[in-house]
């Protein structure tokens, strides 16, 4: 499989596995607690683990899909946080170390794609850059934000 088909499978496997991640949250999950505790930091893991993946491993082809110039000094250290956030969440559900630690990584997570979604934004109005992955971004956030803040919010008032 090439780099280029890997970083076009990013795009089908990120939508796919939050779909898992939330069907395994209401199947496993008892309450608001289990399931965002199930939901919340597997959607972290999934989501900049793969964008860490694309980033470190992938790298110019990454780039080319967005739109962007590469640029391996910057996506090597941006990779590298979110792969300390998708670390961050493993070690986050695998110790339990409850919903407020559960709340912060996804919060986290979605504050960096909202960030990022509006920086997608500026090169689509400045740069004139109209690639499909670079106009989907600002979606992507938007649903993140929709699926996982409302359970969110049920876990932490609960």
């Amino acid at each position: 499989m090439t780099k280029k088909n890997l970083s076009l499978m990013m795009e089908w496997l990120r939508p796919a596995g939050i779909g898992l991640a939330i069907f395994f949250a209401y199947y496993l999950g008892k309450d608001a607690i289990s399931r965002f505790h199930i939901m919340g930091p597997f959607i972290v893991m999934l989501m900049s683990g793969t964008v860490a993946f694309e980033s470190l491993i992938l790298g110019e082809v990454a780039s080319e899909k967005i739109g962007y110039e590469p640029n391996r000094a910057y996506q090597i250290q941006s990779g590298l946080a979110n792969a300390a956030t998708a670390i961050t969440a493993l070690l986050v559900y695998a110790l339990d170390w409850g919903r407020y630690a559960d709340a912060t990584i996804v919060t986290t997570m979605l504050m960096f794609f909202t960030l990022s979604a509006a920086n997608h934004v500026r090169t689509t109005i400045m740069e004139r850059n109209m690639k499909p992955v670079n106009l989907l971004r600002p979606v992507m956030a938007l649903l993140l934000i929709g699926f996982l803040l409302p359970p969110m919010i049920q876990a932490l008032t609960q």
